[in-house]
């Protein structure tokens, strides 16, 4: 009589948190979406200006800037689960006071208050992905988690189209909207764990896929913590802070006034809206999904990461800004279409970025790293929607200052991406 012993299959629950949070940050985009491609009702019914519109679009990210070291440093302190928790479901509760807005003032208040929720969204996938996935996994976890920005765009586009249409008023798009967020905000809670250890599910052969393969960010770990003269003191924190805030100027910039621009200077019909943003943030979902299988591969291939970064990001870089600046020189509706959905492509490479606290800083710390990081971001979004609304009531209604803006942005993401070492932590604790 003989017997086998047969090695446990591994389970997959990181799969199943990952897709949760996935569907949050969804949710987050079509929440922000129904402003964006409701503004043209919003602004006949409350009688807003182009420059008032762009403050109104940027509102959001004033609180969402302020509020990302605190989100990162709560992160770090009580985790990721309780935080979210709380986030999804107050932000849920302000896009539905959006919905009831009577004027500028109250939608702005709403926006404010959604900025200051969202903000420790990101960052929380950023800690998880340190403690969820393993290092060879963590690219794809990274752009899998930021392709549901574009992703919820583009639905969010024929969401929110589709439910104006169906009620005959833009409030019921902020309702529901809202109201799904909170009820998805207790799903989140009842299946995420901050650690997989502390996961019921999860069996030690996911375990030690999780933990076999750390590299960079472990010689920060084997001694003192980095500190705050540590990280200000490195040129590669620096060229990634600058690197993304380039990033977000882009991005934020065009899921911001892209829906105008398709209505008022290309005369999108409310159907041929809905679809066109589909369009073009659909491209960014593909685009994310290229950069996270290539930046893998071609990590798992070579040590030089440096080099196989590098070239991922010189990729999005140059193909961001030659996108854009074909925009002012095309004439037709689909060709602008396509510039579009080009330029958001190649722009959505840039969720690699959301690697880089796991990668290169310690896991006590990437709550923070990824929030200060995120201030690029969000300072981004605070400047693109009213840089644009100036440039374009300047000109009339015309869109091409906005657009040279944008390319001008894409320039200094690329130039911050080539400078960061992708082969050495962000920082390291110097002797006193």
């Amino acid at each position: 009589m003989s017997s086998t012993t047969t090695t446990p299959r591994r389970s997959r629950v990181r799969l199943g948190v990952f897709g949760i949070l996935w569907i949050l940050v969804l949710l987050n985009f079509v929440d922000r979406s129904a402003l964006s491609i409701s503004l043209p009702f919003i602004s006949d019914d409350f009688k807003l200006s182009p420059a008032v519109n762009g403050w109104v679009l940027g509102s959001f990210f004033w609180t969402y800037l302020l509020f990302q070291i605190p989100g990162g440093w709560l992160l770090d302190r009580i985790g990721a689960r309780k935080v979210v928790l709380f986030a999804a479901g107050l932000w849920g509760l302000f896009q539905v006071l959006g919905g009831i807005a009577t004027g500028g003032i109250m939608l702005v208040i709403s926006r404010l208050g959604m900025g200051m929720s969202e903000a420790p969204v990101y960052p929380a996938g950023s800690k998880l992905n340190s403690k969820w996935l393993a290092s060879r996994e963590r690219a794809r976890g990274a752009t899998f988690i930021d392709a549901a920005s574009p992703f919820g765009s583009a639905v969010g586009g024929l969401i929110v189209t589709g439910l104006i249409g169906l009620s005959g008023s833009w409030r019921w798009s902020f309702i529901i909207t809202g109201a799904i967020t909170v009820a998805v905000a207790g799903l989140y809670y009842l299946y995420v764990r901050d650690d997989p250890e502390q996961h019921p599910k999860v069996n030690e052969a996911e375990l030690d896929h999780i933990h076999g393969d750390d590299v960079v960010a472990r010689e920060t770990e084997t001694g003192p913590l980095p500190g705050v003269a540590d990280y200000a003191r490195s040129s590669s924190f620096w060229s990634m802070w600058l690197g993304l805030l380039g990033w977000a100027t882009v991005w934020w910039g065009i899921i911001s006034w892209s829906p105008s621009y398709l209505s008022t200077a290309l005369h999108f019909s409310l159907a041929g809206l809905g679809w066109g943003t589909f369009f073009i943030y659909g491209m960014g979902v593909l685009g994310q999904v290229v950069a996270g299988w290539s930046t893998d591969r071609l990590r798992a291939r070579t040590t030089n990461y440096n080099g196989a970064m590098k070239l991922v990001l010189a990729v999005s870089g140059v193909g961001t800004v030659v996108s854009i600046l074909a925009l002012p020189l095309t004439h037709s509706g689909y060709a602008a279409l396509v510039a579009l959905a080009l330029a958001v492509f190649f722009n959505q490479f840039g969720g690699v970025y959301w690697a880089i606290p796991s990668w290169l800083s310690p896991k006590p710390q990437v709550g923070r790293v990824g929030s200060v990081m995120n201030v690029a971001s969000s300072l981004g979004g605070a400047i693109a929607p009213v840089v644009m609304g100036y440039a374009i009531a300047a000109s009339g209604g015309g869109y091409t200052g906005a657009f040279v803006f944008l390319a001008v942005a894409g320039i200094v993401y690329l130039g911050g991406s080539m400078f960061i070492d992708f082969n050495r932590p962000l920082a390291v604790r110097r002797a006193a």
